[in-house]
């Protein structure tokens, strides 16, 4: 038995179906490149082009050696479907394995396509009015960040709706305010959206974003993604930069972001701990304290009759069990319910509680929002939940709402103050991934 036929042997069809990133799809050509009897990229190009000559195919189109072998090689950013389909046909001709492969780079095509939409931005979303609590953690950040020309890293990490995000924003707003900064980038880097359409960001293309907003002209942007991590860096020495990277899936997608450059605050917010990474600063964000969720809530729905029972607010902050957004949710109800107390609202949540309609504070509290909001309020907001994009501006809002402008800025306004949606920036919202979905 000759080498190739006895490699052979011991390789499986691989199944392109198993593949979950174009990584994994070039491992399974390889593979599949193997159990062929590991022909040359120049066999491979041959039978191609054979087959494609059969087709009518003119000449300038053929395939060529080193574009057929760069189909097998890791790290690509895209592949060409026509070619990689292929070269599976040359390697197995099979219609119905040749099928799975045109599924299989179909999908992982549309995920890599929708990883690469990324929004970047060069300024820090609005801070939230009336900001409390986190006071000890605010000053642990603002000491860890007293290190001079230093680069300074800070991972905070959390499970959803602890209010992550806010807390840096906010944070970057105190640093903004202290000291202007030369440049501040910011990105929602989208590592735990439940929407498919919405996968975590390419690092590739959000340091395309990045240098785009740093002045690169886009020809000068390098493909390879070690190029634009070390073009990223040259770009910010010596500025004096902030960047935000919220909502990071892992340690791999922000390690290509972080830059080394003296003078350079990142702010990383996580659902998972990020400490491979070596941050200058981990900090774990948890729910509120009681007293620092009744801060919250005070400050959030000011001049509120407490009503006959003086332990109304904390009743409301542990139905909502201490967690930020719940609490913001509530609060926007609170405030847009005249003549109700505090206890009539703690009444209402405990009632509802007993019921078992609702077993969670996020739901608990956007139940309590959405019935108060005006029907016409609750339509803008449901059908702005299916733009499939990250955030959303009053004309998309306006087009699935079937109605005029003003009606939806009106509308989006106030879905803001009830904290059931958020301002991504200029005349920009999103919804929290908890919400949206």
């Amino acid at each position: 038995m000759t080498a190739s036929r006895s490699a052979q042997a011991f390789v499986v069809l691989p199944d392109p179906g198993r593949a979950g990133t174009l990584d994994e799809l070039a491992d399974g050509l390889r593979q599949l490149k193997v159990w062929a009897g590991s022909p040359s990229y120049d066999t491979i190009k041959d039978r191609i082009n054979d087959a494609w000559r059969a087709t009518g195919r003119p000449g300038g189109e053929l395939a060529r050696k080193a574009t057929v072998a760069d189909c097998f090689k890791a790290g690509r950013r895209r592949l060409n479907t026509d070619l990689v389909i292929a070269v599976v046909r040359a390697l197995h001709p099979d219609v119905g394995y040749v099928t799975q492969w045109r599924q299989a780079l179909r999908v992982i095509g549309g995920e890599a396509q929708a990883s690469a939409q990324v929004r970047v931005q060069d300024t820090l979303p609005p801070d939230l009015a009336g900001f409390a609590g986190r006071d000890a953690e605010l000053g642990r950040l603002r000491d860890a960040l007293q290190l001079g020309d230093a680069t300074v890293v800070v991972a905070i990490a959390g499970m959803a709706g602890v209010g992550k995000t806010r807390l840096a924003v906010h944070l970057g707003h105190l640093l903004i305010r202290d000291q202007p900064f030369d440049r501040v980038l910011f990105v929602n880097l989208r590592g735990f959206h439940l929407d498919p359409a919405q996968p975590p960001a390419d690092p590739g293309a959000v340091l395309d974003g990045f240098l785009r907003l740093l002045g690169v002209p886009a020809q000068e942007i390098p493909f390879d993604l070690a190029a634009r991590t070390a073009a990223f860096r040259a770009r910010l020495a010596g500025r004096r930069t902030l960047v935000v990277l919220d909502n990071a899936a892992s340690a791999d997608q922000l390690r290509p972001l972080l830059a080394d450059t003296p003078g350079c605050v990142m702010l990383v917010t996580s659902r998972r701990s990020v400490a491979d990474l070596h941050p200058a600063i981990q900090l774990t964000v948890d729910v509120f304290s009681a007293a620092d969720a009744e801060q919250f809530l005070t400050r959030s729905a000011p001049d509120i009759p407490v009503g006959p029972d003086s332990g109304a607010m904390a009743r409301i902050a542990r139905r909502c069990g201490y967690l930020p957004l719940a609490l913001g949710l509530l609060a926007g109800h609170i405030r847009s319910t005249p003549g109700w107390t505090l206890t009539d609202h703690a009444d209402r949540l405990d009632e509802r509680h007993r019921d078992r309609r609702l077993d969670t504070g996020v739901r608990l509290a956007f139940d309590r929002s959405y019935q108060h909001l005006a029907p016409h309020q609750q339509r803008v907001l449901r059908l702005a939940a299916l733009h499939r994009g990250q955030d959303l501006d009053p004309y998309a809002a306006a087009a699935l709402a079937a109605t005029d402008l003003a009606t939806v800025r009106s509308a989006l306004d106030d879905l803001c103050r009830h904290h059931l949606v958020q301002r991504a920036g200029p005349g920009r919202y999103t919804f929290h991934d908890l919400i949206g979905v």
